[in-house]
């Protein structure tokens, strides 16, 4: 019993000291000597911990967030944890901080966090979507993911650096469970995996060029299999600038027309969309003219995967008339492949 009290009160002792931000280890660290550890060294500061709301199963209350701007703005993922008066961050020096929600952006799945700058050790270290793309992001090219990986950093600990390589890029034909991925554009795929606690982390070149915001580990609908992916930081820009810079964003491009085909599916009403099975075609139409018959089974329009009546439909709006896909369709046995020129829709 006495060594069950004596052992209580060293990690009694051993939080508090936590709590008042002591140095992280009782060992003198290894300063970096080689240039990859120093560009890790010089980018760790502008990598933060952040806690969030717990109590729900299967969803961690912890993940990581990068500082974009001196004034305390902290970029995340959007995640359930993020919860007003419930969202704290851990800086890089192990100082804790209340964070403001600011608004989410819908369409990328992310939120800006603020803390007081005033109530900071020192000049926070922001970093910065690139001005120069020019190779960034290409197959092949070394990065490194830095993350929480598990929550194995506490206060002042320094957060994991995952070593890997930009392995491509896909469209969002991605789920995570059975969500869609609410991002609508091309992700930057690596073999640097983004564990639980890495979400909201950067994914950085090995010269310390910000590549992108790391998202939750998601499934691909098309290989089953669970893909590591970021949101190339170049397409965070208008929102960094609205909320932290006041520049207001550009009009978004006005919808396209309705495109025709002249394809008609098989789409019985039901809960789920069926297969995009060809069940009749128009006379004189763009698929007539491509040569597509009845019980062709559409699987992809360009780059983008057709498993339903409804994603073929939602793909096509992605287009305007008088523009030309790539469309590939399965007859029998047989995958074929032709140029289909959209139309615009033929008034009734």
């Amino acid at each position: 019993m006495h060594q069950l009290l004596s052992v209580l009160c060293c990690l009694g002792s051993l939080a508090a000291q936590t709590r008042d931000y002591g140095k992280a280890y009782s060992f003198a660290e290894r300063k970096p000597v080689s240039k990859v550890e120093k560009v890790i060294d010089g980018l760790l500061p502008s990598i933060v911990k952040v806690h969030g709301a717990s109590g729900v199963r299967t969803i961690q209350a912890y993940g990581t967030g990068i500082i974009v701007s001196k004034q305390g703005h902290i970029l995340t993922l959007d995640q359930v944890m993020i919860q007003k008066d419930r969202t704290r961050v851990v800086l890089h020096d192990g100082s804790v901080h209340q964070a403001q929600l600011l608004p989410e952006d819908p369409a990328l799945g992310v939120r800006l966090l603020k803390i007081d700058p005033s109530e900071v050790d020192g000049e926070l270290r922001a970093v910065w979507p690139p001005a120069d793309t020019e190779g960034l992001g290409h197959t092949g090219q070394f990065v490194v993911s830095l993350g929480n990986c598990f929550r194995l950093a506490e206060f002042s600990e320094k957060v994991s650096a995952t070593f890997g390589v930009v392995v491509g890029r896909a469209d969002t034909a991605l789920r995570y469970r059975m969500s869609d991925v609410k991002y609508d554009g091309e992700l930057i795929l690596t073999d640097a995996c983004n564990n639980p606690g890495h979400y909201g982390g950067g994914l950085f070149t090995l010269d310390g060029r910000w590549l992108g915001l790391n998202m939750r580990l998601l499934d691909s609908t098309e290989t089953n299999t669970m893909v590591s992916a970021a949101i190339p930081s170049t397409d965070l820009l208008p929102y960094l600038d609205e909320y932290i810079n006041g520049k207001p964003r550009q009009e978004e491009a006005k919808a396209n027309p309705p495109v025709w085909t002249g394809i008609v599916l098989f789409d019985s009403a039901g809960q789920r969309s069926p297969p995009a099975y060809v069940e009749r075609i128009v006379k004189e139409s763009p698929a007539a003219k491509l040569g597509l018959r009845p019980d062709d089974l559409i699987v992809r329009i360009d780059d983008y995967s057709i498993r339903t009546c409804r994603e073929f439909r939602d793909i096509l709006t992605k287009y305007a008339p008088g523009q030309t896909v790539t469309l590939t369709y399965k007859r029998g046995t047989k995958v074929q492949q032709g140029a289909l020129t959209l139309a615009a829709e033929p008034a009734k």
